[in-house]
């Protein structure tokens, strides 16, 4: 029965629920002569991005028989994506990518355990870091500046490293970069995530191991140049997990601004280690110098199961969108749950990427016109992977 009922959904040109209309999945990047197997997980996720109607999706595969990253761009108007062009020449991993407007994109990876940023299109690769690093993402200040920040090697471990970066001709320009702490790390920081308020302030996310165990940190700044001593944005773990180790563990947060004063960050979380991680949400109303209550996004029909690859995305018309893969169905699909203004909605599958075989590895952007973008990966029958895309409206 449930595989007949996604089948007649399919056949549908559109789907509609709870409010998005979306479109028919297409393929992205696709080479039917090969076993691909794509790899969606990046910095903040942040491998979608759109400016002035062009859409770009970065990931890394390994088509070439070593892993290389991709992007692959859908101009305005057309429902197919252009062929995938190779972000660099040798080994790469983490891609991410940022509209900064007039449709044009920055890319981020990493590659030869180093972090790169470049224009799309340009071919001019610009280093960023000066020893290990990875997990590189960007946030947009205006059309010509943009920040960066990644982990990269200090001492024993990483620390988080913060560039102001500049639009300068057909490349880019380092203007400044600092530590988000002056300190040595006594533990690692890693996978940041970032978001920049109207009035060019910066407030990050990121996991990080300095109370022996994973928690979510997070840290303002008023310029990008001076950051507030680093706060606890998860809730103090409860008596009972602590009776199994050090504290609960928290992973892979990610950050969206929902409007001039609002912060909206996501994560997975495991204070509830029944039922392994839960997707949680937190918002700051005065542009993240504090985060409110945790708030738990899932509904009670995935309460009892694990939540995976939890990713959110929000505007600045206040519009929020968390989206994650769970199996309370009996097989992976892809979940969304919208912000109502006063909770997280009721979680429903996202059309074309939930019923029969496995959907996992979603990630989405949501724009100023209210038009959602989303991307995952459909795992194969030869355990192979095919990237889909889909966008939806907002239909009141």
């Amino acid at each position: 029965m449930k595989a007949l009922f996604f089948c007649i959904l399919l056949a549908l040109s559109v789907s509609t629920f709870a409010g998005w209309e979306f479109s028919h999945p297409v393929e992205v990047g696709g080479n039917n002569e090969k076993q691909i197997y794509h790899h969606l997980e990046s910095s903040n996720r942040s491998g979608l991005a759109e400016s002035d109607g062009r859409v770009a999706i970065v990931w890394e595969d390994n088509r070439e028989g070593i892993p290389l990253c991709w992007t692959a761009i859908k101009n305005k108007g057309s429902k197919a994506f252009r062929l995938p062009q190779a972000i660099s020449n040798g080994e790469c991993y983490e891609p991410s990518v940022i509209g900064i407007g007039s449709g044009r994109f920055v890319l981020a990876w990493e590659e030869d355990a180093r972090v790169w940023v470049s224009l799309a299109d340009s071919g001019k690769a610009l280093s960023l870091s000066k020893d290990e690093a990875g997990q590189l993402t960007l946030a947009r200040i205006d059309e010509q500046n943009l920040f960066a920040v990644w982990a990269e090697k200090a001492g024993n471990f990483r620390r988080l490293m913060l560039a102001r970066i500049s639009v300068s001709g057909n490349g880019l320009k380092v203007e400044w970069t600092v530590p988000v702490e002056d300190r040595q790390p006594n533990d690692e920081q890693a996978y940041p995530s970032m978001a920049v308020n109207s009035d060019g302030s910066v407030t990050l996310v990121w996991e990080d191991r300095r109370f022996k165990h994973t928690s979510i940190m997070a840290a303002h700044s008023r310029d990008g140049k001076l950051f507030s001593p680093p706060y606890r944005l998860t809730d103090i773990p409860q008596a009972r997990a602590r009776t199994l180790g050090a504290g609960m563990g928290s992973m892979r947060p990610t950050l969206g601004s929902c409007g001039p004063s609002c912060m909206v960050a996501s994560w997975l979380d495991k204070r509830d280690f029944l039922s392994g991680y839960d997707v949680y949400a937190a918002f700051s109303q005065n542009g993240g110098k504090f985060f409110g209550r945790n708030l738990k996004v899932q509904d009670s029909f995935g309460e009892n199961i694990a939540q995976w690859h939890a990713s959110i995305s929000a505007n600045q018309k206040g519009r929020v969108v968390a989206v994650w893969d769970d199996d309370r169905d009996g097989t992976s699909d892809i979940w969304l749950s919208d912000w109502t203004g006063s909770a997280f909605s009721d979680n429903l599958a996202v059309p074309g990427a939930a019923g029969p075989g496995a959907q996992v590895d979603p990630i989405i952007y949501l724009d100023d016109s209210d038009t959602l973008h989303i991307a995952w990966l459909e795992r194969t029958e030869a355990n192979t992977t095919k990237l889909k895309y889909a966008n939806a409206s907002w239909k009141d």
